[in-house]
């Protein structure tokens, strides 16, 4: 009996499911081989990357499952390369970090690109970056947004929680302000200026991918599309409000991350509004399952204002078909085509308050429309939150989980105590 009960235990331990394991890749690229940008050397990216590693060891992240990218090592193969072991080794319930560091421009999209709305693909470049090619219409030694998409969207099939920090600029422009913007303007590296469409405007930035992957995301970037990051000298401004707004205590969970990194000082300022997307509701590194904000928002009573749907065809997707407006008023199911574009108006409440926008797909996920402190709505000042509904991946065409999708519009008072809460309901017509 006793060598049955050992032989059982042992089974069992044997069957138990492997520890979460937390791999990161870091990248700074401080100079460039290229001598026609050595004016743009960015020292500060280097220290970068220390800051970031010593930030996930606050975090309990091992320093051997690190890969850090820095000087003469930051170059577009080594960076491919990093990520490739990276993907190799994660299995579903791991986690990756993939943060960089550095300049970034924008450069022309591809005429039949459905997911860039404005016209450009955003690049990071890395130390072997060079001058535009006319000839492949590419940037050499860049590495493109839909490439970075591409990579996140494989590691969230497999089931691979994955965080995505980008602390650089994705503006072409050099702006006045202190410290050194994190761009090079795209002229310099000969790159066309391309024909956007008017009045369109690219949310997703650098992870334009990953919509149909099993594990969750957060992205934080210092920059959105067409936006200036800083540094301010020894480092980005945004790097360096992240590693301080984890240590010493670390946050419950991303948005509570995201709400300390808001209005840190910088030189010549404070970190202003950056962007950020996917589940930020998380326990910080994914330790933990993601609250279930539908169940939390339906013990709430109804908002205190009124709210109005709308729904047209998205700019993004003319390829889907002709403009086809329609509207609906919120009713207990609404019924959308691939890629209708969603509004929700928020009329003015009787009183100052802060809204968060939830949106929960057929596969269970969240991911954060609003700021990371939330919409305000206000006397006197209205707000609106809006997404685009697709049933299958725009970069990769595979087909998404059906089933209902809900939006859940939670409301609280200036002392952040909730009070209220509406829940939209979408499926696939």
């Amino acid at each position: 009996m006793r060598f049955l009960l050992a032989a059982l235990a042992g089974a069992l331990l044997s069957a138990a499911p492997a520890a979460a394991e937390t791999r990161a890749v870091l990248v700074g690229v401080s100079h460039f081989s290229d001598p026609r940008l050595a004016v743009f050397a960015l020292p500060g990216a280097a220290h970068d990357v220390d800051r970031m590693a010593g930030a996930l060891a606050t975090l309990g992240v091992d320093r051997a499952a690190l890969t850090m990218l820095t000087g003469d090592g930051a170059t577009l193969a080594a960076i491919r390369a990093a990520l490739d072991r990276l993907a190799a080794a994660s299995a579903a319930g791991d986690r990756a970090v993939i943060f960089l560091s550095g300049h970034g421009t924008q450069a022309p999209a591809r005429a039949a690109d459905p997911i860039e709305p404005d016209g450009k693909d955003e690049l990071f470049l890395a130390a072997d970056a060079g001058a535009w090619d006319p000839r492949s219409r590419t940037v050499p030694g860049a590495l493109v947004d839909d490439e970075i998409g591409r990579r996140v969207g494989e590691l969230r099939a497999r089931g691979v929680d994955v965080w995505m920090v980008i602390d650089s600029c994705t503006g072409g422009g050099l702006l006045r302000g202190s410290g050194t913007p994190k761009a090079i303007p795209p002229s310099r590296l000969g790159i066309p200026a391309g024909a956007p469409l008017r009045g369109a405007v690219d949310p997703s930035g650098f992870v334009d991918g990953g919509l149909a992957g099993g594990g969750r995301l957060v992205a934080f970037a210092a920059a959105g599309p067409g936006a200036i990051a800083w540094d301010d000298g020894d480092g980005g401004a945004f790097t360096k409000a992240l590693a301080r707004a984890i240590a010493p205590d670390r946050p419950a969970s991303f948005a509570a991350l995201a709400a300390g990194i808001s209005g840190s000082p910088r030189r010549g300022g404070t970190i202003g509004a950056f962007w950020t997307a996917g589940d930020l509701s998380a326990p910080l590194l994914f330790d933990g399952r993601s609250p279930d904000m539908v169940d939390f928002a339906r013990a709430l009573p109804p908002l205190p204002f009124a709210t109005a749907l709308a729904i047209d065809r998205a700019g993004a997707c003319k390829a889907d078909g002709g403009n086809r407006p329609r509207s609906d008023d919120g009713g207990d199911l609404t019924l959308l085509l691939h890629c209708d574009h969603v509004r929700v108006d928020m009329a003015e409440p009787p009183q100052p308050l802060r809204i968060e926008a939830w949106y929960r797909d057929a596969a269970g996920g969240y991911t954060s429309l609003a700021p990371p402190l939330g919409l305000i709505v206000a006397p006197g000042r209205w707000a609106n939150v809006g997404f685009t509904f697709v049933t299958r991946d725009p970069g990769t065409g595979r087909e998404l989980p059906k089933g209902e999708e809900t939006l859940v519009l939670i409301a609280r008072d200036t002392d952040g105590k909730a009070i209220g809460a509406r829940l939209l309901r979408f499926r696939a017509a």
